[in-house]
């Protein structure tokens, strides 16, 4: 993309984040699976399966043909996007740089818990100068830069919101106990884990470059783009827990987290949507991200359709992203505004049409 072209579609994307009007809403396919190891073959595929992974075992040069395709597939898609690349966001980088254990699992990277218990969790700390799996971050960052040669943003990876890193640190039975049983604890950890995330997204920013003077997230599967620096946001863990505990616990992490960048987004699962009416009654998060879950693991598109709507009328942009059909795209066309709407299917192939499965 050159500079002309960009100048003239980040009119599209600004409209989107400032809900003006629209004929159409922002188009961006995701192309080449939904797991990382589906988008990326050729690199995971040195790991053995169930290896314990240390950082000196990751590198970029393995992962360079998968995204040289990556960025050859997106270019071929007729949308209002472009690829936008980040460290292989399939390993958990916040996770492993707390101090969890990472094992390669069939899909994805996984973690183990670092603690048996809020004691142990008190005791450890992270030098964001020394820490070896944010070196291993930063080297595979930059390489990708390199690699890039200005033809595709590059943005921070997947980083996961501060409730689902206590999680990761604890296990997800002994992180609801601990809400529970020990609530003050648990905020510390919290605020450890929210601190780490935003050293981390902070030394990010001091090696990726602004694209076309702009910048964008979405090494992960959505995608947005603006003049203003940009971050993404998730906290899967909520699916555990109730309005309540949300609110008391994992919304102050989120607050400290949007100081990491002017313009926040936070991803949900349409499987867990109450945290909607408790981010719509605050301005942290600018952009609202909703993944249509897989048939069967959530409500069914016609169901979702208010949820949608609720978030229009409070005037804050939204992005659909996942795997629909024909007729659920053609029924979120026509009940919602394209105003501040962007989608984003996800599909097989640069030739498959948009609405398409």
């Amino acid at each position: 993309m050159g500079a002309a072209t960009a100048d003239n579609l980040i009119a599209r994307h600004e409209a989107f984040l400032h809900c003006r009007a629209a004929d159409g809403p922002l188009v961006g396919c995701w192309v080449g699976g939904y797991f990382p190891v589906e988008q990326f073959p050729r690199g995971a595929s040195g790991w053995p399966a169930s290896a314990l992974l240390q950082p000196q075992d990751v590198s970029f040069a393995p992962f360079a043909e998968d995204y040289e395709e990556l960025y050859q597939s997106h270019r071929a898609c007729d949308d209002d996007f472009f690829y936008v690349g980040s460290a292989y966001w399939g390993i958990p980088w916040l996770e492993a740089i707390l101090g969890c254990p990472v094992s390669v699992a069939a899909a994805n990277c996984r973690t183990e818990p670092v603690c048996e218990n809020l004691d142990n969790a008190e005791g450890l700390e992270v030098n964001v100068e020394t820490d070896a799996w944010l070196d291993a971050l930063l080297r595979f960052t930059q390489d990708l830069v390199e690699f890039s040669r200005g033809r595709f943003p590059v943005c921070a990876p997947l980083l996961r919101g501060a409730g689902d890193a206590a999680s990761a640190m604890l296990g997800g039975t002994a992180f609801v106990m601990s809400l529970l049983e020990e609530p003050e604890k648990m905020k510390k950890l919290l605020a450890h884990c929210a601190a780490v995330r935003l050293a981390v997204l902070r030394r990010l920013a001091e090696i990726l470059p602004a694209w076309h003077g702009t910048h964008a997230a979405g090494g992960c599967p959505s995608k947005v783009w603006c003049r203003g620096t940009v971050a993404y946001y998730q906290e899967d863990v909520a699916a555990l827990l109730n309005p309540g505990l949300f609110r008391e616990f994992l919304l102050p992490a989120a607050r400290q987290a949007c100081q990491g960048a002017e313009v926040n987004f936070i991803h949900l699962h349409s499987a867990c949507l109450y945290p909607v009416d408790i981010l719509l009654e605050e301005r942290a998060f600018d952009v609202l991200e909703i993944n249509i879950d897989h048939r069967g693991a959530g409500p069914a598109v016609p169901q979702l359709i208010e949820t949608f709507q609720k978030i229009q009328r409070a005037g804050r942009p939204l992005v659909l992203w996942g795997q629909c059909s024909p007729d659920d795209w053609d029924l979120i066309c026509r009940r919602l505004s394209p105003i501040g709407l962007s989608l984003q299917p996800m599909v097989r192939s640069p030739q498959t049409k948009w609405r398409n499965p």
